[in-house]
């Protein structure tokens, strides 16, 4: 069993002076870990009697992560819902002040010296971080649904860093009509979800574009950095169907890649079940250098993720599946299924299998700057998240190795 430490009194979080490193909210240039996780002890404020969940931050640093230095925002106290989606919570620093901030509930928590700030601006202000016009600033891509029924009733639009603490753009970009319906991917109401990142190793950052389905696999499209309508190339490419997508560098040589890939879900229907066989159980990578397209087969299908977990600027790519992370490793040729490695954990307790209560992938970044991500697993005891009577637990493995470090938040939140 993994040795498990429930830290209590919180240390001062220590004070940064900004960086550019990612997820770093209080500016020391190391990462964070940023989550949302079941309140104990807090009486339900949801109306269909959910429990409260709060949002965490624990500080990494040259140890990696410390849970004895965090900072804990109840809901409850301030703007954000009462019920957060737990899990990982996205950072990105919206006002270049060189600390990340916190992107929850449709609002932002903004990072500083001391970590986040505990006053929750009034302004709603939500989307998928990236810096789209390679300007060095953090922008937000936002779907916009437009109202109209029977027509073109979503669009891309993407607002344009620096932010200010009211949550006001710099810009204002101009809206593009949904890139699904301009593919001819959906019907004209059709809904679409967004994933950023780098495909071709410019500066700008580029989009996935994926139809909201009823769970298979759908064909998504690419839309790169560029002066076309909505601040990206005119032309948007198909790509190989799937539902999760990743960015990272496989090869090593400076331009960013994309995985995606069959996720397991589907819609359910008589025969559902059989994708075509050129999506079932497959990861494709799309190589920005000169590299060829690639078509692997895992024996895994799960949501992904990316980290260069060994130091040898190559990223891995993680396909979290069944309370498992099954890793591919990068190379000098790509992604690869060679040398792959599967990594568990369960939640506590003897009543129920371990089985059925797995741990949750949560996250991967380099919390103690090594050059070596970490993995993060997380589990509650009713092994769904929500409705939690006891404390959650977490996992941090070193490089997807054996090293583990656990700790539970049952002194994080909730009443003595």
């Amino acid at each position: 069993l993994d040795p498990v430490t429930t830290p209590s009194a919180s240390a001062p979080v220590p004070r940064g002076s900004g960086s550019r490193a990612a997820a770093d909210v209080n500016g020391d240039e190391y990462a964070d870990l940023v989550f949302a996780a079941p309140a104990i002890g807090e009486p339900s404020t949801d109306p269909d009697g959910e429990r409260s969940t709060y949002l965490g931050v624990v500080y990494g640093s040259a140890r990696g992560l410390d849970p004895t230095t965090r900072t804990v925002i109840k809901p409850d106290d301030t703007r954000l819902p009462s019920r957060l989606t737990p899990g990982g919570v996205p950072t990105a620093d919206l006002d270049g002040d060189g600390y990340a901030d916190i992107l929850a509930g449709g609002h932002v928590i903004w990072g500083g010296p001391a970590g986040p700030r505990d006053v929750v601006p009034a302004a709603k202000l939500g989307g998928v971080p990236g810096d789209f016009d390679g300007d060095g600033q953090q922008d937000l891509a936002v779907t916009e649904d437009v109202g109209k029924e029977f027509a073109e009733r979503y669009q891309l639009r993407v607002l344009y860093g620096p932010f200010t603490r009211e949550g006001k753009p710099h810009r204002t970009g101009a809206a593009r009509p949904s890139p699904i319906t301009e593919a001819g991917l959906g019907n004209e109401d059709a809904d679409f979800s967004l994933t950023a990142g780098d495909a071709d190793g410019d500066r700008a950052t580029d989009l996935v574009a994926r139809p909201h389905g009823d769970g298979e696999q759908e064909v998504a499209v690419l839309l790169h950095g560029g002066d076309g309508p909505g601040g990206f190339a005119a032309r948007a490419p198909y790509l190989r169907a799937g539902s999760s997508v990743a960015f990272g560098d496989f090869d090593g040589d400076g331009k960013g890649d994309l995985a995606i890939g069959d996720n397991g879900t589907r819609n359910g229907e008589p025969g559902a079940d059989a994708q075509d066989p050129t999506v079932h159980d497959t990861v494709t990578v799309y190589y920005g250098g000169n590299r060829p397209d690639k078509r692997i087969e895992p024996e895994a299908r799960g949501d992904y993720a990316t980290g260069d977990l060994d130091n040898d600027g190559r990223d891995e790519l993680l396909i979290s599946f069944e309370g498992s992370v099954k890793i591919l490793r990068g190379s000098a040729d790509g992604l690869t299924t060679d040398q792959s490695t599967t990594v568990r954990r369960a939640g506590a307790g003897k009543e129920v299998p371990a089985s059925e209560r797995p741990a949750q992938f949560t996250a991967v970044r380099d919390f103690d700057k090594d050059g070596r991500a970490e993995i993060v697993f997380s589990w509650s005891p009713d092994g769904e998240w929500g409705g939690s009577k006891g404390p959650s637990r977490w996992w941090v493995l070193e490089g997807g190795t054996d090293k583990v470090a656990a700790f539970t938040d049952a002194k994080f939140s909730g009443r003595p």
